[in-house]
């Protein structure tokens, strides 16, 4: 795309935007100025309104919007006739004030007058106001006439506008194919449009789009320059990684705006692509402020985007954009699963914080209570055992059995953890299975009753793979054998797990050849306490 100096853009701009003056030039607004300061009072008010008529014909609307307002003030019935308001509403569309365009207007006096309906075709088309565009555009007929052709653009490339952006492409086709007359610059832009009217036909879309690219308006040629990478991308003839460098080689050509929207746009939807989440949401979020539907697709997107990017960029998204994430129990549902994701991956401490903020802030009741249990099992895992006895105790209320079953695994586990094994004991009292077997095995391998340790943990040794937990049950096994001196044990335990590997194997080749040794068992079971061997719901 070819690029153009900056300042000849600015000025280019500018004049496609304001309505061209039909008429008059500064002697005269010279001349009504001194007339006007010569002239009695009872004259003044005609005199002025000559000079702001003067003023908007040479194209100095704030001068002219500046008289006119003195005007009212000092002559209310003027400013009431229909000519006073045309002309205002004239100033007030060229200062970018579309509004009071529109109520300067709103008089029956104008209703059907083409010349005002040309101003409501200006401002309607400034604020993409289509039934207002379709309304002025139908009366204003002899006004545009009357225009020069190229001074019509000005009117009818607003409606254009108005019309594609609302999705009706044969309307804006229409006015395109009756626009005439037309300066470089707004020809780039009318074949933007043209090809954004022919969005069903690609092939043909894609030559007026290469046209506008190459032409000399820069708003149009970005936006087209887009608009075509798209359809190439669509034909597949261009993968979305190179659609991707080809749209960042672009960000610098314009800010602000149409073009820049659509531009940012597409580098979200291409990074997306290409597997760069984050990027596609920092995209995103620099135009969604102005597009409400594009934040509420955003939501949807960031939700399942959370579900399937890894759980350090699902964390680093809510981090950086919670405007997106769902609310409510979605929300919170949302953040549970992705607690268990850190959790599976072993970050229970980043997990546990997330439910954490749930618990403290979120919810009430038996919910909370529930979700209190998950995360004191996470507290316990990643360490933090008093909390998770803090949280349990602030958290009491009543629950199913199965959580209930697992609230006193997990109390029992904290207890164990901070030093207090006969309040586990008591607490694991009528509990059977694996988790409250091994929880007892934990309870007496903390209080040195190595019988007990090896009668509860044996049970559950492996046959085959040796996970990280199995490693810490053995590791357990083979300390109490050698603490008992059972040297018959420990050589079975080695036959059967000659295999395990890294530091656990290291720990139990040293048990089974030096298994009285002080210094050998010290080391083993500080080792051996590093392991985790409580699973699942039991933390």
């Amino acid at each position: 795309m070819r690029r153009v100096p900056r300042r000849l853009l600015l000025f280019a701009m500018l004049a496609l935007a304001i309505p061209a003056p039909v008429s008059g030039d500064a002697p005269n607004v010279r001349a009504a100025l001194q007339a006007l300061s010569v002239a009695p009072d009872a004259e003044r008010p005609e005199r002025r309104w000559r000079l702001a008529q003067d003023y908007a014909a040479a194209g100095l609307y704030a001068e002219a919007e500046g008289v006119l307002g003195v005007l009212a003030a000092d002559s209310p019935r003027r400013a009431q006739m229909a000519a006073f308001r045309l002309l205002r509403a004239e100033v007030l569309n060229a200062l970018g004030a579309p509004e009071k365009a529109l109520a300067a207007l709103d008089t029956p006096a104008l209703a059907e007058v083409a010349a005002a309906c040309l101003q409501r075709l200006a401002a309607s088309g400034r604020l993409r106001d289509r039934a207002g565009v379709a309304a002025a555009h139908r009366c204003a007929g002899p006004a545009l006439a009357a225009l020069p052709a190229g001074a019509r653009a000005a009117y009818l490339m607003p409606a254009v506008r108005t019309y594609a952006e609302a999705g009706d492409m044969d309307a804006a086709a229409a006015v395109l194919r009756g626009m005439e007359g037309l300066s470089p610059v707004q020809q780039g832009e009318a074949e933007y449009w043209r090809g954004v009217t022919l969005r069903g036909d690609a092939p043909a879309a894609l030559g007026h789009f290469r046209r506008a690219a190459a032409g000399p308006n820069p708003i149009a040629a970005l936006r087209a320059e887009v608009a075509a990478t798209e359809i190439e991308v669509a034909a597949g003839r261009l993968t979305p990684k190179a659609a991707l460098a080809h749209m960042e080689s672009l960000d610098n050509v314009w800010r602000g705006g149409a073009a820049e929207r659509d531009l940012l746009m597409a580098l979200g939807k291409f990074r997306d692509a290409s597997g760069d989440v984050p990027g596609a949401f920092a995209a995103w979020s620099a135009v969604a402020g102005d597009a409400p539907g594009l934040r509420q697709g955003l939501s949807k997107r960031f939700a399942a985007v959370v579900a399937d990017v890894p759980p350090d960029e699902a964390v680093a998204l809510f981090g950086t954009y919670p405007d997106y994430a769902p609310q409510g129990p979605e929300a919170d549902a949302l953040i549970r699963r992705l607690a268990e994701r850190l959790a599976a991956v072993g970050r229970t401490a980043e997990a546990a914080r997330l439910l954490d903020h749930q618990v403290a802030h979120r919810l009430e009741g038996t919910a909370r209570a529930s979700v209190a249990v998950r995360l004191a099992e996470l507290l316990v895992a990643s360490g933090n055992p008093q909390r998770a006895l803090t949280v349990l105790a602030e958290t009491r209320a009543a629950l199913p059995a199965d959580l209930d079953l697992r609230r006193r695994q997990v109390e029992a586990a904290a207890r164990i953890r901070t030093g207090s094994a006969a309040e586990a004991g008591a607490l694991l009292a009528g509990i059977e299975g694996r988790n409250a077997d091994i929880l007892r095995a934990e309870a007496a391998w903390t209080l040195g009753e190595w019988p007990v340790v090896i009668a509860g943990l044996e049970p559950f040794l492996p046959e085959g793979a040796v996970s990280t937990q199995d490693a810490g049950l053995i590791l357990r096994v083979a300390v109490a054998a050698a603490r008992q001196d059972d040297r018959v044990r420990l050589r079975s335990l080695e036959r059967r797990y000659r295999t395990m590997r890294g530091q656990a194997g290291r720990a139990l080749e040293a048990l089974v050849n030096a298994p009285r040794d002080p210094r050998v068992l010290a080391a083993v079971t500080e080792t051996v306490s590093a392991y985790s061997v409580i699973e699942g719901s039991a933390a």
